[in-house]
């Protein structure tokens, strides 16, 4: 009997969830989209705060609340590029609410084939063909631009999500040889908790609390890319750790 009405709990909750979701990116995207069709930079602003709005709304009702800890490591009056751990779809809301500033996320082009969020990502982020050289160089480039702009840039740098039981994959090389070729700070971020509350492959969402935490800036100049690439993910890793 106890478990017949969790299983009947459970399934409420997510339609619930979906129903929260659906109708909240409906009404959001929209406007989101025109704004920053009407300006990237200033309009971009505003479709930073209302995507915020969005996602403090879905998570929200969904039971689902943020903690961020360390939000005086991020350099003032700067363009950076963001790097966190990915578990978790539960990630991607994490960091719209966390990250003070507009930014522009790196998605891989299957983003694009996403219902609503996909044509919403179309304007949002930049994506990348990963298996194509000259569709990493293009993107690359374009977030260049992004950065000259002043508009931050936010990498998830393992490339996918952790599937395994590591705190963390391999970064990939995109985010740092950025940060090496612009001079511009790194702000290695952990996600705690994302995956107990909704683990990839599952549909089970719980209710809960994720913590986003800031690691100290790293600066590019007179470094490597490997070197870069090592002092995030050692960064990231510790975090990570000293929480488990």
């Amino acid at each position: 009997m106890k478990k017949a009405i969790l299983s009947g709990w459970y399934f409420f909750y997510a339609i619930w969830t979906l129903f929260n979701f659906t109708c909240l990116m409906l009404f959001s995207v929209p406007i989101v989209v025109f704004c920053i069709m009407i300006d990237e930079k200033i309009g971009g602003r505003i479709g930073f705060v209302i995507l915020e709005i969005w996602a403090r709304l879905f998570s929200g009702l969904s039971g689902i609340f943020y903690k961020t800890i360390g939000r005086a490591n991020i350099p003032p009056s700067q363009a950076c590029i963001y790097v966190a751990n990915h578990v978790s779809y539960l990630d991607s809301p994490a960091m719209v609410v966390a990250i003070p500033q507009q930014c522009r996320p790196l998605g891989k082009k299957e983003i694009l084939s996403y219902p609503i969020f996909g044509f919403m990502f179309r304007y949002i982020g930049v994506t990348v063909d990963r298996s194509n050289p000259k569709s990493r160089r293009d993107s690359l480039e374009v977030i260049k631009g992004k950065l000259m702009k002043g508009i931050n840039i936010m990498f998830f740098p393992e490339g996918t999500m952790n599937k395994t039981d590591n705190w963390l994959i391999p970064f990939k090389d995109g985010a740092f040889r950025l940060a090496v070729e612009t001079a511009t700070p790194i702000v290695p971020m952990a996600i705690h908790n994302s995956r107990n509350l909704l683990p990839r492959g599952s549909g089970e969402l719980k209710s809960g609390v994720i913590t986003i935490e800031y690691g100290k800036p790293i600066y590019p100049e007179g470094k490597d890319i490997n070197t870069v690439k090592s002092e995030a993910y050692q960064a990231i890793y510790t975090m990570l750790e000293n929480r488990k």
